[in-house]
């Protein structure tokens, strides 16, 4: 079944969903669910956007995913996540149900915030232990230290989680610069104090990102994010490029007029490796992602559901 054979299918399951989602008083005002400002959809953990999270009272967005791999049917995974937002559209939580060959992992990701909605302490749990970051801020609202710990799991239930004495096994500091209007350093110091990293983002006079670059202080290299917008101002391609002799790659994003993503291609040199579509209600919700491999042939589909803040 090819990627157009999902489209239709999901659309045609859509309508009865639609029209009970509207029947909730559910819109999109100018906002879209998906937040692809600086280009990081589906590589940060929350790509959602807080403004239509909170004007459409979402409370969760749960995701299920399966699998269409050449020549078979469509196979379920155990693979989901459930996002759960307070009534401002701020992640409050995120559950995840991972696998891996025939290993099935669960995890639970809190977030607590200060009074102006910054992530003050992750915490994650999962079998595998209890692990914290905590992000302390400057006065301009830029992280300037995060500091890492773990505690093991000392339940006597297999089936329960209970954290132990917390220990610190590592920080990280940053100290900003900028050297002329349109250039913002960052500095990035490990935890004993010592510089092994930069990176420069440069913008244009009306604010865009232009360019990002890291260099890694001790091998000299350096990798390089080049941004273009379309006659929108939306990020259109973003070229990655190494002083390597690395592949460039490439990352190209298509849009309707309201600026709702509908799908990300990915380029290694001239290859197209892999795309992923978004699927929406006509309520502009995500119905469904497609993330299609270009070499192997699978698509990993992950379906949307939600729930409201009454």
């Amino acid at each position: 079944m090819t990627t157009s054979s999902f489209m239709i299918s999901f659309a045609k399951r859509s309508a009865a969903l639609s029209l009970f989602l509207i029947g909730l008083g559910v819109h999109s005002l100018h906002a879209q669910i998906i937040d692809n400002r600086l280009g990081n959809v589906f590589k940060e953990e929350m790509y959602f956007n807080q403004e239509f999270l909170w004007q459409n009272k979402i409370k969760t967005i749960t995701g299920v995913t399966s699998i269409k791999r050449p020549n078979r049917p469509i196979e379920q995974r155990p693979d989901m996540f459930v996002f759960h937002f307070n009534t401002v559209g701020l992640l409050q939580q995120m559950d995840k149900v991972t696998s891996i060959m025939n290993l099935v992992d669960s995890l639970r990701i809190e977030y607590k915030r200060n009074d102006v909605g910054e992530v003050e302490l992750r915490s994650e749990n999962s079998k595998k232990g209890f692990y914290t970051t905590q992000y302390f801020y400057d006065k301009e609202g830029r992280i300037e230290r995060l500091d890492y710990g773990k505690s093991e799991n000392i339940s006597t239930d297999a089936k329960k989680l209970i954290p132990g004495q917390r220990i610190s096994i590592n920080s990280e500091t940053y100290a900003y610069q900028l050297p002329s209007v349109n250039i913002l350093r960052k500095n990035k110091m490990n935890n004993y104090g010592l510089h092994y990293a930069s990176v420069v983002v440069t913008k244009s006079d009306l604010g865009y990102i232009t360019s990002e670059t890291e260099e890694l202080v001790m091998s000299g290299k350096t990798v390089t994010r080049n941004y273009t917008y379309n006659s929108k101002g939306w990020v259109e391609h973003i070229e990655t490029k190494d002083n390597m002799g690395g592949s460039v790659k490439k990352e190209t994003f298509f849009y309707d007029d309201l600026g709702n993503l509908l799908k990300v291609e990915y380029r290694t040199g001239n290859e197209l490796v892999e795309e992923v579509e978004v699927l929406y209600t006509e309520t502009m919700l995500i119905e469904a992602l497609l993330r299609h491999n270009l070499q192997s042939k699978e698509i990993v589909i992950t379906k949307f559901s939600y729930e409201f803040h009454s």
